[in-house]
């Protein structure tokens, strides 16, 4: 028999992940402000819904539903709700000291629907096995569940370092100066779409059509669809429907409430469209949502 020599390949690692300080999702209440902060590590910032107003340093830019932001090492920062209006928002601190990522600085991040996937998992993986992130001095840190499932840590490490791999990879952003606040300079677009999504946030129970929306911005449906779009990054229905799972979520947490009646509370025709709303929204049943915060 041929004697045959096998030489393993050793594999690259461009960058590593090897703690985390945070990973949280917030929601940002109408005229919420976080003061700020600055720390030696890495942080990110992804809105999930909304648009939220972020200080960075001496900059001072809006980031947009879809979009990502990075805070350096010793960066001072800061965020809070812009025009009175509410945000969900992601927020993600960790250890790496690769030079790749002074990439991502002063950069806003558009993330694909990938990408999007990718960040879910890490924050799922870390709902299930963390508890939640308190910022409760002198001790700042993340507690581990004992009922972590086995490998949690290294599905976090993964996909940390995975999202940030596919974002550097694709690489699609502005400066962070292109959206620089300027109060004075609002378009009247803006300010109807803030109009339209209030009107949401007020009247979600309801059964809400376009004509409805449209109605309350003072424009057509075609053109409330177009700029609804262009300055959230959502479509007006996805909005409403995330919006709408949002305080579902909000009262199956509370445990007050069948599912049936939290589909009348959040303003669905019944239980089966709800369902399937919430399962496309969150990747999960009502049910199993619902067993996912009781353990």
């Amino acid at each position: 028999m041929e004697n045959r020599t096998y030489v393993p390949t050793l594999l690259e690692t461009v960058l590593s992940v090897p703690a985390i300080i945070n990973i949280s999702y917030y929601k940002f209440p109408k005229n919420y402000i976080f003061p700020g902060e600055q720390h030696d590590f890495w942080e990110f910032v992804y809105v999930d819904r909304g648009e939220i107003l972020v200080t960075a340093g001496k900059l001072e830019y809006v980031l947009k539903a879809g979009e990502m932001a990075f805070h350096s090492c010793n960066e001072f920062h800061s965020q809070r709700s812009l025009k009175g209006s509410t945000a969900d928002i992601i927020v993600v601190s960790f250890i790496c000291t690769s030079p790749f990522m002074d990439d991502f600085k002063e950069k806003i991040l558009f993330l694909n629907q990938a990408e999007k996937q990718c960040l879910h998992n890490v924050v799922r993986e870390s709902e299930i096995s963390y508890e939640a992130f308190e910022k409760a001095p002198p001790l700042i840190h993340m507690q581990k569940k004992a009922s972590a499932p086995f490998g949690s840590d290294q599905l976090l490490k993964m996909g940390l370092e995975q999202l940030l791999i596919l974002i550097y990879r694709r690489g699609e952003s502005i400066g962070v100066q292109e959206r620089q606040y300027r109060p004075s300079e609002l378009s009247s677009r803006t300010l109807t779409v803030e109009r339209v999504k209030s009107y949401i946030e007020s009247h979600y129970r309801e059964r809400l059509t376009l004509t409805a929306l449209a109605d309350c911005g003072n424009i057509s449906i075609s053109h409330l669809k177009r700029i609804f779009k262009e300055e959230t990054g959502d479509s007006v229905i996805s909005y409403l429907a995330r919006t709408r799972i949002s305080e579902a979520k909000r009262l199956i947490h509370e445990g007050s409430y069948s599912f049936t009646q939290i589909a009348e509370l959040t303003g669905f025709d019944n239980i089966y469209y709800f369902s399937r709303r919430f399962k496309e929204l969150t990747g999960m049943t009502p049910s199993e949502y619902a067993l996912s915060v009781r353990e």
